[in-house]
């Protein structure tokens, strides 16, 4: 819709080396939470937390409790869509409240055709409806974007659609800018990862690695316009490819500033890109 704010959230993987600090353990959700709290987010996604698959009925509903004491909004995400994992996920989705999962065609087990992930998805897709969910297939390099977009078409359902990472399918010499468009019409989730190219030492090749958001190559004007034009009003979840510094510690302790840096960009110009967009064309 015209004129409705872009929510912005927080995840797993902006906090990928704080988890692996405290070994994944259950208090972390906790920690997690409480920390995306003092940032003033009020949007979490759980993704790919390979605990989260194991954790009891009450272990569940005290996430979702101790979300709902601090007015956060749960999200989930997995990867696969193999039937047990979207059922098993749809449970999971409803005990935290989540209306949003975002999850990846293939799995470390299962690496569907487009017309097995067809199939599959049309079988589910009347489960998450009901239960007024949504699925959002991931972009990234394992997969061309325009297969994705071929089975959202296909499968026509308004609960399935695409989480837009433009930044992952670089590795699949799909240029962002493109995915963007390609993607635009059927985007339920988007990620906001940055990136830039490093020459290696020796200068014997690159490296694709992340920056804060906003400090890198993805073109955030042209991203507001495209999703502006797309009528697209979706939650926006903040994710990094941060490299591992000389100690935890220290990685750590840099995770948090990009955090800060990253949020400081979205409400200080996308935000604002995206309001001026609104009046400019409203």
């Amino acid at each position: 819709m015209r004129g409705s704010k872009m929510k912005i959230g927080l995840s797993t993987y902006s906090f990928y080396w704080h988890s692996l600090s405290n070994d994944f353990n259950f208090q972390n959700i906790f920690t997690l939470l409480e920390e995306t709290n003092r940032y003033g987010i009020h949007l979490f996604q759980i993704c790919d937390y390979v605990p989260l698959e194991s954790y009891t009925d009450n272990e569940l509903e005290q996430i979702a409790v101790k979300a709902e004491e601090l007015n956060i909004e749960l999200e989930v995400g997995t990867k696969g869509i193999e039937k047990n994992r979207l059922e098993k996920f749809l449970y999971i989705c409803e005990k935290l409240n989540s209306k949003t999962l975002r999850t990846m065609l293939n799995s470390a087990d299962f690496v569907p055709t487009i017309e097995e992930a067809i199939v599959l998805l049309q079988e589910v897709m009347p489960m998450y409806e009901e239960k007024g969910i949504t699925i959002a297939l991931e972009t990234y390099e394992q997969r061309k974007t325009a297969d994705l977009v071929h089975i959202a078409e296909t499968v026509s359902s308004s609960n399935l659609g695409i989480c837009l990472d433009p930044a992952n399918c670089i590795a699949n010499l799909e240029y962002p800018n493109e995915v963007l468009l390609l993607a635009a019409p059927f985007i339920k989730n988007l990620h906001l990862k940055d990136f830039k190219f490093e020459r290696k030492e020796g200068w014997v090749g690159f490296s694709l690695i992340g920056t804060p958001f906003g400090k890198g190559l993805l073109d955030t004007k042209h991203l507001v316009r495209t999703l502006r034009q797309h009528h697209v009003n979706t939650n926006a979840i903040v994710e990094f490819w941060l490299p591992f510094s000389n100690s935890i510690e220290e990685t750590v302790s840099l995770e948090k500033q990009w955090i800060r840096e990253s949020l400081d960009f979205i409400k200080e110009n996308l935000i604002e890109q995206w309001r001026n967009y609104d009046e400019q064309f409203n």
